[in-house]
C-alpha cells in the first residue's frame, strides 16, 4: 500500500474529511506509539509501512513507560484534538497500520507493549 492509500484509509476509518487532519493523526499516533515500543520494534514497523509514514516513527530516540491514557492523552496534544477524538482517530492510524503487517509482526507489535496497551488495538471505528 502507497502512502496516498494508507491516509486514505484512515481518513475514511477515521472520519476525518480534510487531508491536515489525518496527516496530523497519522504524525501525532506514530510518533507516540515509537516513544513506548523498544527500538528494534520500531525498526521493524518503520520497514512495513509507507516511507512518508514510517519517517515519523523515526523521530523518537528513545524508548519510555507510560499508560494507555497517557498514550491517547499524548496523541491529543500532539494533534491539537479532543481526547476522545484522538482516541477514534489513533485507532483509525492502528487499524491501517495493522493491515500492514502479517499476523506474527502483529502479534511482536502486541507483545513488545504492557498487557494495558490492548486498548490500543479495540478498534472502534
Amino acid at each position: 500500500m502507497n502512502y496516498l492509500e494508507f491516509i486514505e484509509l484512515i481518513g475514511r476509518r477515521g472520519r476525518m474529511e480534510k487531508q491536515e487532519d489525518v496527516h496530523r493523526a497519522v504524525q501525532s499516533t506514530l510518533e507516540t506509539l515509537a516513544e513506548c515500543l523498544p527500538g528494534p520494534q520500531v525498526k521493524r514497523l518503520a520497514e512495513k509501512l509507507p516511507h512518508e509514514a514510517a519517517m515519523y516513527l523515526n523521530l523518537v530516540s528513545k524508548q519510555e513507560e507510560f499508560s494507555v491514557h497517557e498514550f491517547f492523552e499524548r496523541v491529543s496534544q500532539r494533534s491539537s484534538v479532543e481526547k476522545p477524538v484522538a482516541t477514534q482517530r489513533a485507532w483509525a492510524v492502528l487499524s491501517v497500520v495493522e493491515q500492514q503487517l502479517s499476523l506474527e509482526e502483529f502479534t511482536e507489535l502486541r507483545t513488545a507493549l504492557p498487557k494495558q496497551y490492548e486498548r490500543l488495538f479495540e478498534f472502534a471505528v
